[in-house]
């Protein structure tokens, strides 16, 4: 059975339509129901932020619609044990179409297999794209931008290392958990954030220049250097940094050029201290030319410092 309608159970009419039309975007038909008693034969419900009782509803769509998958809609936070899967807010449209594939494809087994890092389409951790599932995708994004002459842009993303903390996977899920809500909401539905590494997160941006890849880069900065993660009995403030490089029209690169100089970038802005962005473009490689100090373009605000502990 392929899943073909959905309906959204959202009190917030505001919210409701945004996630009808994302829904519809994806391929979906949303039907008029929007209450447990309305449903019928929605193969998929989707869960709205606003409800005050989530965990309940659930539990009345199930008796009321047990053929049904239930997305919970979340703003923060990538689990809801309650509910099949989360459904990250806002909707990114491209990585729904993704994600409604291969969850089909799971639900049609009754015992699922145990998923592993880098198994399958997403990452279990970010619900990111895998590297292995994605990378012919990316090769050839940056072959179009090549014989087009497009602009395309590149960042790997890295956390710093987090003053009084023992790595561990704990730790480092709550990280990849707290960044990819930040990447989410400073990216567009034609972007492509993949899981490049169990600590790396690649960032693909077609039709993006370098001070447009930058701005992006520099909010996502920002965003984590806002937030606060509560591990154990402790309150952390993570920072991360970012290396990004830039294809220009009418030079030639390929997608390992692009890889090679984000990391380079990455490497001096952890070297530089971290919670910063550092870049290379393929002009300035190609001509053999460094700089000698880090540039800053024009109008591109500076990633802020985290806030102070209280």
């Amino acid at each position: 059975m392929t899943w073909k309608l959905a309906a959204v159970i959202e009190p917030n009419a505001a919210r409701r339509k945004a996630l009808n039309d994302a829904l519809t975007r994806a391929g979906l038909k949303v039907t008029k129901a929007t209450t447990v008693e309305a449903l019928t034969k929605e193969h998929v419900v989707v869960l709205g932020s606003s409800l005050t009782s989530p965990t309940r509803t659930v539990r009345e769509v199930r008796a009321r619609a047990p053929q049904a998958f239930v997305f919970a809609g979340l703003k923060k936070g990538l689990k809801a044990s309650w509910a099949d899967a989360v459904l990250p807010l806002p909707v990114s449209v491209a990585d729904l179409k993704v994600r409604l594939v291969e969850l089909q494809a799971r639900s049609k087994t009754e015992a699922l297999p145990v998923a592993r890092p880098g198994d399958g389409i997403l990452d279990l951790s970010t619900n990111f794209y895998t590297f292995a599932h994605f990378k012919e995708v990316l090769f050839v994004e940056v072959k179009r931008a090549r014989r087009y002459g497009f602009p395309l842009a590149l960042a790997v993303v890295g956390f710093d290392e987090v003053p009084g903390q023992k790595s561990s996977a704990e730790l480092q899920a709550q990280l990849m958990g707290g960044l990819a809500l930040s990447i989410r909401r400073s990216l567009r539905d034609t972007d492509y954030p993949v899981q490049y590494s169990n600590d790396r997160v690649l960032l693909l941006m077609p039709h993006t220049d370098l001070a447009g890849s930058l701005i992006v880069a520099r909010r996502i900065c920002e965003r984590v250097a806002r937030a606060t993660l509560q591990h154990g009995e402790t309150v952390l403030h993570p920072t991360i940094s970012v290396g990004v490089a830039a294809g220009e029209p009418g030079r030639e690169y390929n997608f390992s050029d692009l890889v090679s100089q984000a990391q380079d970038g990455l490497v001096q802005a952890i070297a530089r201290g971290g919670n910063r962005v550092e870049f290379q473009d393929s002009a300035e490689v190609a001509a053999n030319q460094q700089p000698s100090a880090p540039r800053e373009p024009p109008r591109i605000p500076p990633v802020l410092p985290p806030p102070p502990s209280e």
